[in-house]
This record gives C-alpha cells, structure tokens and sequence, in this order.
C-alpha cells in the first residue's frame, strides 16, 4: 500500500493514509482560530487525535503564534496578569456596553456638528462675498476685430486667400469680410450678377476649401456683397435702392451665399436703403446660423458729419455698423475733446466698427507719424476694431483722390507680402514695430475683459486725451494720446479713480523699460505717442 507524502502544517505533521477532503481543512482552520491564544504556563489544547504531533524544523513557529514574555526572556512579576486576548465575541460585547455607546454617539454628533459648521460658514462667506458682474452676451464680431480685403490683396484669388490665414489669424482677428466675389462687367444694376462667383477668383470647391481652411483658425468668412462697389453710390443711386425688384434679387443672393457657407455679408452704402429693407435682410441673415454660429449683416456707410452718423445710428437696423468715425483722425489735427467725441458715438447702443481706411483708401499710410498712436485708439475703444489690409504694416497708396472710401478700378494697393514675411524677431524697421504693436494689441484685446467688455469714460488729462476701459473687478485700462506735434513734458491726469502708479504695457514710440511701473504724475509724452497703462481694481 503507497503512503501519502507527509504535509507539515507550522510545528506539526500529518501523515494521512487517504487525501484529506478541502472541506475539512478548511473547517479545521476556521475552529483554530476561534481558540484563544495560549499564554506562558498553560498547556495548549491536545492535538486532534488522528494527527500525530512531532516537533517542527526550526523557527516553524505557527503563523499568527504571539510569544510572550517568558518566551522571549524578559521576566514578569509575580502575581501579574496575564496577557490572554479577546476573542470576537468579547470585543463585540465589549463594544455594546453603555460607556462605548455613549462615546460613539457623542463622536458622531461632534462630526456632524463640525460639517455643518463649516458649511453654513462656507454659505456665509459666499453670501456676504461682493457679486460679479454678469458676462452680456456676446458674439464673435464683438470679441475680436475684422479684417477686411479684396481677394486682389492675397495674390488675386481664393487659392491665395487661403494660403494667407495664418497672418490673419496672427492678428487674434475673428472675422475676415472678403470681396466682393461676383463679377461685374457693364456696372448696370440689371447685369450684376450677386449670386454668382467670378470665375477668376477660382471655383465653388475653391470657395467650400477657404471656409473650411478659416474655420480651422477660428475666423469666419464675411462676404462683401455691395452691388456697385466700384462706383460712387454703392446701390447705382435711389431709385434702384428702392427697387422692389432689385431688393429681391439681393435677397435671392444672400440665401445662395448662405447656403454656401459664409458667415453674414457686408453691405456698404446703408444710408441709401430703408431702414424695413435692412431688417428683412437681417433676419434672413441671423435665421440661418448652422452649427450654433450666429450669422451678422454688418451695414457700411459713407456719411462723415457727426449728426448725420449719430442719426444712423439711431435709426440703423444692422447688427453692426462701419463707418468712417475716425476720419477726423487724419484730416486735421487732434484735440483733447477727441475722445468724448468719440464715446458720443457709443450713446444710441448699436454695435459699432471702427476703422481708420478702407481696403481702397489707406487712412493709416496717410499719416505715418499718426499711425501708431490711429492703431492703438482703433484696439483699445468700445465696439469691433476693424483693418483694412495693410494697415498692420502702415501700407501707403500710391494715388490719392476721389471720396474717401470710394475705391478706383484697377487701382489697389499690392500688398507687401514679401516684406511681411521677411520680418525677422528684433527687426527695428517701422513695418515691423507697427505689426508688433498688432499682435500685441489684439492679444491683450482677447484676453482682457475691461478691452473686450469694459465700459468707456473720458478721462481729464489736460493738453492730451485719455479715457479709462474698466469692467467690473478686473484689472482697469488707461489709454494717454498726445493729439499734437509738440512734446508733454508733464500730464496733467486728474481722477480720483487712478492710483499713483501704473503698469506701463506699451508705447508707440519706445519699447517698454526694464521696470514697467511708473508714476503716473510724472508722464512725459512725445508727439503723437499713444501710452497703454493699467492698474487693479480697488474696492
């Protein structure tokens, strides 16, 4: 008869005639550890009878074996208990005693206590903390700026448009308004064709390829879409801009050009229409917005009176209105009442455009000693900043002549592509200080909610002009421009608002110094520079 291997168990063996069954080990295991350790002295319970008991290799103690004193030499008075352990049913029984009970309550009700404590003194500090200020709702056209351009101005087509995003979308610009892409041969209102795309400008995939390449960067195609945008009167004179005929030819177009993909239309000349037209217009516009992107009709004017622009804007039905607002800017010289001027224009609140030219008439090569200070004004007012391509670099017309914003056939300034991209890091040249002081402005612009939101107020600042952009308890904004062609050797700024220091962010004339901090009293302007301070909010 074959006998089964010996299988030792801590200090004992069982030498087993038949395999044991796992059940029985397993309740074996289970009675063991019910027992109460044994302490020094006390003889342990007898094995089981079928197990022999033989004494264990070296340090084969049991597993969970608690030695005791003696066992480990020290010694123990006489007389002194003994450590036994307490089973299971002893330390339950232990728990259930009143004093232990008693304990656990009073440690729950302090927790409980605590929680609520420190929640009502959370709910305390938030109701007593100083409210924020709303966010308005806003949409993309009044979070970023515009830039607006012929298709002429990126090698002439929209293969070539598509190719110059990534210096558009530099410029933290959000809406690029592009065209006008319908031809126009004879220039009579019954031989312009709105809906279709000038084959010279390139295809339908073409067009489907730039919307989606712009999407990418986050910039949305507004499409030009004035009739007659190289004559004198953008809708061919009164009686055909209240044409119902015409009227419906233009709205048959805006529905083509919607369902191509276009992001809203720029119509230039809306002093000439009626205000109901305009509002039909509108809402076929803002009706259609795929992918929840709201659609605009962005309205142009040519009227340059103060009067006759405040009227306008009373009485405009656009979601946002262009005009020439700052052609004073270079038609004679700055005053110190040119920004309450300005803000006057802020009172009817419509949505407004600010440019300083058009894409056929650049008011910022003009004046180049103005520019700077024309770009820093155009960034830093209420409402949408819009460029006209070029104006990052200071781009100068070679002919001038004609009304302002009247564009001359065949006559648009190239743009100098080759110059823009051969600007370097560190290069000192003006193109290259004017497109610095660009991206600089609309980056802060973006990130800035006393630039983008922040409300406008003129502040005194004697022989120049400044105001404060603020919004609720973000960091405030101080514009300082000196209107004239002779030096500030002291500002005069005076508002109990502004603090003894500011921080310096720009100059249009001199790069920024090692320590930004400046006192505000002691200010020193050259001609026709442009400051951009700030400060935090103080209670």
């Amino acid at each position: 008869m074959l006998r089964a291997p010996i299988r030792t168990w801590g200090t004992e063996t069982m030498e087993a005639d038949t395999e044991s069954n796992p059940r029985d080990l397993e309740l074996s295991a289970l009675e063991a550890e019910k027992e109460p350790m044994a302490a020094a002295g006390e003889d342990p319970a007898p094995p089981p009878p079928e197990a022999e008991a033989e004494p264990g290799p070296p340090g084969g103690e049991k597993n969970g074996l608690v030695k005791l004193p003696e066992e480990l030499g020290i010694p123990i008075e006489s007389g002194g208990s003994k450590f036994t352990g307490l089973g299971k049913e002893e330390l339950l029984r232990a728990a259930g005693t009143p004093p232990w009970a008693k304990a656990r309550a009073i440690l729950l009700l302090l927790f409980w206590l605590g929680w609520l404590g420190m929640l009502g003194a959370a709910a305390a500090i938030v109701a007593r903390a100083p409210r924020c200020r709303p966010l308005p709702p806003r949409s993309w056209w009044e979070l970023g700026a515009l830039y607006r351009a012929p298709p002429s101005a990126f090698a002439g087509d929209l293969k070539g448009v598509a190719s110059r995003l990534e210096h558009v979308a530099g410029l933290q610009v959000k809406g690029l308004v592009l065209g006008p892409l319908h031809p126009q041969s004879s220039g009579l209102p019954q031989d312009t064709p709105l809906e279709q795309l000038d084959p010279v400008l390139g295809s339908l995939s073409d067009l489907t390829h730039l919307l989606q390449a712009a999407k990418k960067k986050g910039i949305q195609v507004i499409l030009d879409l004035t009739p007659n945008y190289l004559g004198s009167s953008a809708w061919f004179g009164g009686a055909v801009a209240e044409d119902p005929g015409f009227q419906d030819k233009v709205k048959r177009a805006m529905s083509l050009w919607l369902k191509r993909g276009v992001a809203g239309f720029f119509l230039d000349g809306i002093e000439e229409l009626k205000p109901s037209v305009l509002a039909e217009w509108r809402n076929l516009t803002e009706q259609s917005s795929p992918e929840g992107i709201p659609r605009v009709l962005v309205g142009g004017t040519r009227l340059q009176d103060p009067p006759s622009l405040l009227a306008l804007l009373n009485s405009s039905a656009v979601g946002l209105v262009l005009g020439p607002f700052l052609e004073a800017l270079v038609s004679k010289p700055l005053s110190p009442t040119l920004v309450p001027q300005l803000l006057e224009f802020l009172g009817p609140k419509t949505p407004l455009a600010w440019s300083v030219g058009s894409p056929w008439q650049h008011h910022v090569g003009l004046s180049p000693l103005r520019a700077p200070q024309l770009l820093l004004l155009l960034w830093t007012l209420p409402g949408t900043p819009v460029l006209s391509y070029g104006d990052e670099v200071g781009l100068m017309d070679d002919e001038q002549g004609g009304l302002p914003g009247t564009p001359k056939p065949r006559q648009l300034t190239p743009m100098p592509w080759d110059l823009i991209e051969g600007i370097q890091k560190g290069d000192n040249s003006t193109e290259a200080q004017l497109l610095e002081l660009c991206r600089r402005l609309g980056a802060l612009r973006v990130q800035e909610r006393s630039l983008s939101l922040g409300d406008a107020e003129a502040i005194p600042a004697g022989s120049a002009a400044a105001f404060l952009r603020s919004w609720d308890k973000s960091k405030r904004f101080l514009v300082v421009l000196n209107p004239g062609d002779q030096p500030l050797p002291k500002l005069a700024l005076q508002d109990s608002r502004l603090p003894p220091q500011a921080t310096l962010h720009l100059s249009t004339h001199h790069p920024p110094p090692a320590d930004p901090h400046v006192e505000l009293g002691a200010l020193k302007l050259r001609p026709y520079e442009g400051l951009l301070l700030s400060f935090p909010y103080t209670p």
